[in-house]
Formats: structure tokens, sequence, C-alpha cells
């Protein structure tokens, strides 16, 4: 008797699991994985400098606005600028050495 109780218990908790997990699907709240991540390619144009180099980076799916760009002086004369997407808080930075040479950190 105890057996069927427990049997009884566990399969009314697993129904009651499938449900509220049918539910929150249909109301637009699936319980799934975030977004796949995406290429994306930045237009990279330091503030001392004529040219402009394209480079591709991998961000979060969610990050769909345009980023906002700071640039500042680094060391031994690099140029470092910080790519920030303000939706989903990612943020990429973008190091242009002395010799116009980029490097993508984050």
């Amino acid at each position: 008797m105890l057996r069927v109780r427990s049997v009884v218990a566990i399969a009314t908790i697993a129904l009651a699991a499938l449900l509220t997990s049918a539910e929150d699907a249909a109301a637009g709240n699936p319980c799934c994985c975030p977004p796949a991540p995406i290429q994306a390619t930045l237009c990279v144009s330091p503030p001392c400098s004529c040219c402009s180099q394209n480079v591709s980076v991998c961000i979060p799916g969610c990050c769909t606005e345009t980023p906002t760009v700071c640039w500042r002086s680094g060391f031994l004369g690099r140029q470092i600028g910080t790519y920030t997407w303000p939706c989903c808080g990612h943020s990429v930075k973008v190091v242009v050495t002395r010799r116009g040479v980029v490097k993508v950190r984050g």
C-alpha cells in the first residue's frame, strides 16, 4: 500500500511539473537555453587614425542593439576601444597598436 501511494505521489509531481512547463511555454516564457552567439562585424576606426578596419567578433545572441564605443590611450602608443552593448551588458575591447595591428579582447 505504501508503494502504491509513493508511485501516485511521484506521478502527481511529475504531471504538475509538465503542466507548469507547458503553461510557461504557452505564455511566451519558454524555459530553454538563451540564443546562440552570433558573429558581428565592427568597423574599427581609432580617433587618431584616418584608416578603419573591419573586425569580426562573437557576441551573445541577445545583443541586438548598436554598441557604444569609448576610446582611450594605452601603453606604448596603443589605442584601446571598448565596445559595449547596453541591452545585454556585454563588452569587447579592441586594441590598435602603433603599427596598426588590431587585437580583440573579450
